[in-house]
């Protein structure tokens, strides 16, 4: 650079300089952010560290939604910032791919803390905060176990109306909502064996039903197998489709194959892309089933992640 040059400015430092310059818009109009993209048991995210506070809420929701594109953009199930925390190692923030803010996502979480500790954001025991709550993580190579703190909300054995005919189902909110059926148990227009399930229809029906309304839910589907392995499909609210895998999901299938099965901790699911998640928790039995405490000591998910790969996207700012 000669002497008495300025620098070239590019991404965030350009826009916010621009900006302060009084430079009309055309100058700073292109905005570009640094991704990673990450996977665990296949639900991906696109994971932005924003520890600096460059990015406002709106650029956040644009940018989680042109990432999340399968074909014009990353690809995502959606998008984790990790923020500074005044008293954790971080704080994470979720975005669906439709732009929401979401709850709390477990296989979010749990590349979250896979790349706090890849880039020493964090040591490999971690703390992280979401929402106001505290989490906890440990990463042992692409091995990566999140404890949840107890649910928040469990409804036993739900009637709902539907079109197609009456269903049965458990609700569990941790962090998320979820409604978790049984496959066998569904309508005889809907019933099938697990992997031949109209998920779409399935779970378009049931997520916005009246029952969870305002806020909506995500529909689990479930089918044990004759070793007892429980199979899970899940339709996720936000991302409006079938995902891969779905953590809290997870979590709230497991409780319900406990409860439903008389499974042991811990219980292992297979997940809609094959990969299998383990839910740990030592249930106590000196308080009811549906009071979150039965579910509260030892509450862990624990399964793979992967960083896939890093780049760069540029959005208009």
């Amino acid at each position: 650079m000669i002497r008495g040059e300025e620098p070239t400015l590019h991404g965030p430092a350009r826009f916010h300089v621009a900006l302060k310059r009084g430079m009309p818009y055309f100058a700073c109009t292109m905005l570009t952010i640094h991704f990673t993209k990450a996977e665990g048991a296949q639900n991906d995210f696109v994971i932005v560290d924003d520890r600096a506070g460059i990015y406002d809420d709106a650029i956040r929701r644009r940018f989680a939604q042109q990432t999340a594109h399968r074909r014009r953009g990353v690809g995502s199930d959606g998008t984790i910032f990790i923020d500074a925390s005044a008293t954790h190692d971080f704080m994470m923030s979720f975005f669906n791919p439709d732009g929401s803010v979401g709850s709390m996502c477990g296989n979010g979480g749990r590349c979250a803390a896979l790349f706090a500790a890849d880039r020493g954001i964090a040591a490999a025991e971690m703390r992280f905060e979401v929402l106001g709550k505290s989490y906890a993580a440990s990463v042992n190579g692409g091995l990566v176990r999140l404890a949840f703190p107890p649910p928040e909300r469990l409804e036993w054995q739900i009637d709902l109306d539907t079109a197609a005919g009456p269903v049965r189902g458990d609700f569990v909110d941790n962090g998320a909502p979820h409604f978790v059926v049984f496959a066998e148990t569904l309508p005889e227009g809907l019933r099938a064996p697990l992997r031949d399930i109209d998920m779409h229809a399935v779970g378009t029906m049931l997520r916005r039903h009246a029952r969870f309304a305002p806020r909506g839910c995500n529909v689990n589907l479930l089918e044990m197998d004759e070793d007892g392995l429980v199979h899970i499909r899940t339709f996720e609210k936000g991302v409006e489709a079938e995902t891969e895998a779905c953590g809290t999901g997870t979590v709230a299938a497991g409780f319900i194959a406990h409860l439903r099965r008389n499974l042991a901790t811990p219980i292992s699911l297979r997940t809609h892309g094959g990969d299998t998640l383990r839910v740990h928790f030592t249930p106590d039995p000196a308080v009811a089933t549906d009071n979150p405490a039965y579910f509260a000591r030892d509450l862990v998910l624990e399964g793979p992640a992967v960083l896939v790969f890093e780049g760069d996207f540029t959005i208009p700012a």
